[in-house]
């Protein structure tokens, strides 16, 4: 059910939109009707403006009814332009009912602004409306800050392919075709600081008659509002978004690391504002806490010298643990092969080794394994996994296979010829004795 009498204010033309620092509004309920989910949601054309069920809600909100309602001006901002939709809550004025309605999800529809509710609202009633403003202050940072980011990018021919926002406490990126140099990123950061300090005005333009190929398809761009967001004279572009009255307060923009990606586009990561300095705020806290741990100093040069020497010592470590390893499987395969001197077969079972020394130990009994002998090699122990490897004379290789599938129940391999190669999921108790006994009696 509608009211056609009040007046509705389009998106684009939303007092979010015309004063993105207003922070409540009282305005009328035009429509409420009960949110239907989707018979398909899975092939609901891939967008979720159409699907409540796709934001997270809070645990004392019902999941099982939420209404779409709609009101004749918002002062929430639905999701759009790359932007979150803002939270808030809803009031309900001059009735019996009391308390407020927390709304976490506001959408477009074509023109329309609807916000998903977990209680329903008369349709003609007042209410007032109330942002989340210190979420709202962080998406304008973070809006504005990639406008003036990507204003800079392009006129240093690294143009914006697309950008993301991050949700609050993340990382954003944008999009570029190029991998920028560590040179550029300084000079872009700095170049984005500069401008933050020269307090350029931000405003917004709705000129006529002006189109946009950015627009979304379900927009109707004759009948809609077409906004522009100018920085001083550095950038004009198409945006639905709420953005920041002045460059200044950006705060600051903070460039992070890159990511390749779709061959030569890269992503470069910026935070911007009170993010940014939270972000840099628990990186020094971070690097602090691995001082500490480290037994140095904060300082990112002593700690940078720190982990090198660590690293060092591990490769030393490394180093001499694969020679130990050497030494280790040249000693069990002189034990095998004296053993194999009275015998057709020898097993080893070695716990806590890998695949790693198997390959030295089968290396060096390479001679041995071309007589009419067979040996096997297991790793892992009771309720854990590991790895059994068979080798030598043919028929010896394929009777010792059959009884690994009878005794081990959680070994799968395969092999034909001279090696048979199995994995186990995890060893049950006893087993390992089984394979023992199985080789002792060829």
């Amino acid at each position: 059910m509608a009211v056609d009498v009040v007046q509705r204010n389009i998106v684009g033309a939303l007092s979010c939109q015309r004063d993105s620092y207003l922070r409540t509004l009282e305005t009328e309920v035009i429509s409420c009707e009960e949110y239907t989910q989707p018979k398909d949601d899975s092939k609901s054309n891939g967008k979720k403006s159409t699907d409540a069920s796709n934001v997270p809600r809070d645990k004392g909100i019902a999941e099982t009814r939420t209404w779409m309602i709609e009101f004749a001006d918002s002062v929430l901002f639905p999701e759009g332009g790359g932007q979150f939709a803002d939270h808030g809550l809803i009031t309900p004025l001059g009735t019996e009912k009391s308390g407020e309605i927390p709304i976490h999800n506001i959408q477009r529809h074509g023109l329309r602004c609807v916000h998903f509710s977990p209680a329903p609202l008369e349709v003609g009633s007042r209410v007032r409306q109330t942002v989340d403003y210190s979420r709202r202050w962080d998406l304008m940072q973070q809006h504005t800050g990639q406008h003036l980011l990507s204003a800079i990018m392009d006129s240093m021919d690294l143009p914006t392919l697309g950008w993301s926002m991050g949700q609050p406490g993340e990382m954003n990126y944008v999009e570029l075709p190029r991998k920028p140099t560590q040179e550029e990123i300084s000079n872009i950061q700095l170049r984005c600081n500069a401008k933050v300090r020269e307090n350029l005005p931000v405003t917004v333009e709705t000129p006529k008659g002006k189109q946009s190929s950015s627009l979304p398809k379900d927009y109707d761009g004759e009948e809609g509002v077409i906004r522009f967001i100018k920085i001083g004279e550095l950038d004009y572009n198409a945006c639905c978004g709420t953005h920041l009255k002045q460059t200044s307060h950006i705060g600051l923009v903070l460039l992070h690391h890159t990511q390749s990606i779709r061959g030569t586009n890269c992503r470069l990561f910026f935070t911007a504002g009170d993010r940014a300095v939270k972000l840099a705020t628990s990186s020094i806290n971070g690097l602090r806490d691995i001082g500490i741990s480290l037994s140095t100093s904060a300082a990112p040069e002593d700690v940078a010298a720190k982990i090198q020497n660590l690293n060092d010592q591990v490769s030393e470590g490394r180093k001499k643990e694969k020679k130990m390893i050497t030494e280790l499987a040249k000693y069990q395969a002189q034990q095998i092969k004296e053993s194999l001197q009275n015998s057709v077969g020898a097993f080893l079972h070695r716990p806590d080794d890998g695949m790693d020394f198997v390959s030295r130990v089968l290396i060096e009994l390479d001679d041995t394994l071309k007589q009419d002998r067979v040996i096997m090699l297991c790793t892992g122990d009771v309720k854990t996994t590991g790895t059994i490897v068979i080798q030598g004379r043919e028929d010896l290789v394929s009777s010792l296979s059959a009884k690994v599938k009878e005794i081990v129940k959680a070994a799968k391999g395969g092999g034909k010829g001279r090696k048979w190669q199995g994995k186990v999921t995890e060893w049950g108790r006893g087993e390992v004795e089984g394979l023992e006994s199985a080789v002792d009696k060829l």
